[in-house]
């Protein structure tokens, strides 16, 4: 029964290390540690995430399911500078706005369109 169980224990699911998600994790461990990167991935979530759940996912034995913590890595981890606002915000936010309808009806939404379409973070085939 011991032998199964450790047996169980070693099956490493590590089909995601290539997925953007993971590589946002790996680098925000690598700069601020485990710990500290639960923290963040906690912070203001009504799921927390503690440090062994982060060492557990980069091992590949975390028994939950990856989708989750990998969305919140998303959520939380994935950031842009922005130049027009002077700071971080959101990739998906950032994608919206240098993608969505030019809002003619906001000048100060406009300016930021304007700035957008010189960003570095402007998506790829879509400078102009």
């Amino acid at each position: 029964m011991i032998e199964k169980k450790a047996q169980k224990a070693l099956i490493r699911d590590v089909s995601y290390r290539g997925e953007r998600w993971f590589k946002l994790l790996e680098q925000a461990v690598g700069e601020s540690g485990k710990s500290n990167v639960a923290k963040r991935l906690s912070n203001g979530f009504e799921k927390s995430y503690g440090r062994s759940a982060i060492s557990q996912i980069m091992h590949g034995i975390y028994r939950g399911k990856p989708t989750l913590i990998a969305e919140r890595v998303m959520l939380v981890l994935d950031r842009r500078s922005c130049p027009y606002l002077g700071t971080q915000v959101e990739a998906a936010y950032c994608h919206e706005t240098n993608t969505g309808p030019t809002p003619t009806w906001d000048p100060s939404a406009l300016a930021q369109r304007r700035m957008c379409q010189k960003c570095e973070h402007k998506p790829e085939g879509d400078k102009s």
